[in-house]
């Protein structure tokens, strides 16, 4: 199976790539998730900003991490290659992974607002499902907000022609 990238032609849904998100940061064995190990995971387009969506649902994530706790995992991930994310271990060589382990910064990484403790268990189901739910009401709200803009849109647009009508209507009359 190769590695390549699908052609969207159409950007990916940001609702859907935050519940995956979501699921992702509680459920992972690693309770620390990287904003390229998510990229790569989703096989999203590399234009896709995964850290600005994270950073705009404050609520289910919590971004960076404490500078102590960075480097004791990223010591952990150099030590033992198997918690190596894939992310790290599609870059081959034991020296590039080390190398992208050593760079990762406290800019880099997020966790779930419920596993912010080191060691952190995944987050029972009860959690797991207010996070779903939660993105699904503000999924709504978006969708409504849209609809709402279109009609309003959408009787501008008749005012307008119907304006425009008037002025005809009345050009006529008096080019008559």
């Amino acid at each position: 199976m190769s590695n390549k990238k699908i052609l969207i032609t159409d950007a990916p849904d940001k609702f859907a790539v935050l519940t995956a998100i979501w699921i992702l940061a509680c459920n992972d064995e690693n309770s620390i998730m990287s904003y390229k190990g998510i990229q790569y995971r989703l096989n999203l387009p590399d234009d896709f900003d995964v850290k600005e969506l994270v950073h705009s649902r404050g609520e289910l994530f919590r971004k960076g991490l404490h500078a102590d706790r960075l480097e004791d995992w990223k010591s952990k991930l150099i030590k033992n290659s198997k918690n190596r994310s894939s992310w790290i271990r599609a870059l081959g060589s034991e020296e590039n992974q080390i190398k992208a382990i050593e760079e990762l910064s406290s800019n880099d990484v997020f966790r779930s607002q419920f596993r912010a403790a080191e060691g952190a268990p995944k987050s029972p189901i009860e959690i797991i499902d207010w996070g779903l739910q939660h993105i699904d009401r503000i999924r709504k709200a978006s969708m409504e907000t849209k609809e709402q803009n279109a009609k309003s849109k959408e009787v501008q647009l008749v005012l307008i022609i119907s304006a425009l009508n008037v002025i005809i209507s009345i050009l006529a009359l008096i080019s008559k």
